[in-house]
């Protein structure tokens, strides 16, 4: 499932580029009504992969974020990266990195952070990756998301216009007469 389209399972959102990096907790962050669209997750085993698009799908809806499918209308879409490694201390860090694409397909941010875990005990840095680990990076990354969404301004509505393509004012497009 690395590089699997994930719309319909979760969908984020970020812009602005500008870099964020997850060094400290963050507070949960709700994020209603910006519809975002995860594109794809790579670099981890199917397996670790699964569990994370699953648990980053609970994250975006505790958030209220807005999940559409991966062809469906969306303000930003997201392409996520995942990567496991030993740490100086024995542990095990769950990497993420996510790339935050607006509507014209600019990159509008990207968010990192690191997950800490067990004790590997094997030479595969993935069998250090537990559900707890996956659970955190998941959380952190939506918490990451969320934060950006709320701090971009909605797109501006163009102005409504008439049969003619005149522009209507507000008492036009509501009925009465000016």
């Amino acid at each position: 499932m690395s590089g699997l389209v994930l719309g319909p399972v979760v969908a984020l959102a970020l812009a602005g580029c500008q870099e964020t990096t997850a060094t400290a907790e963050r507070p949960r962050v709700d994020a209603p009504g910006v519809p975002v669209s995860v594109q794809s997750i790579s670099g981890a085993p199917d397996q670790v992969t699964t569990r994370f698009a699953s648990m980053l799908g609970e994250a975006a809806a505790e958030r209220k974020m807005e999940i559409v499918a991966g062809n469906a209308p969306a303000r930003f879409r997201v392409r996520g990266y995942l990567t496991a490694q030993p740490t100086e201390d024995g542990l095990t860090a769950l990497a993420f990195v996510w790339d935050v694409y607006d509507e014209a397909k600019k990159r509008a941010q990207r968010v990192q952070g690191e997950s800490l875990g067990k004790r590997g005990g094997t030479e595969d840095p993935w069998a250090g990756i537990d559900q707890t680990i996956v659970a955190k990076a998941a959380s952190d990354s939506m918490d990451a998301i969320a934060t950006f969404l709320v701090s971009v301004p909605a797109p501006e509505k163009p102005a409504a216009t008439d049969a003619k393509g005149k522009t209507k004012t507000a008492s036009a497009a509501t009925g009465k007469r000016s």
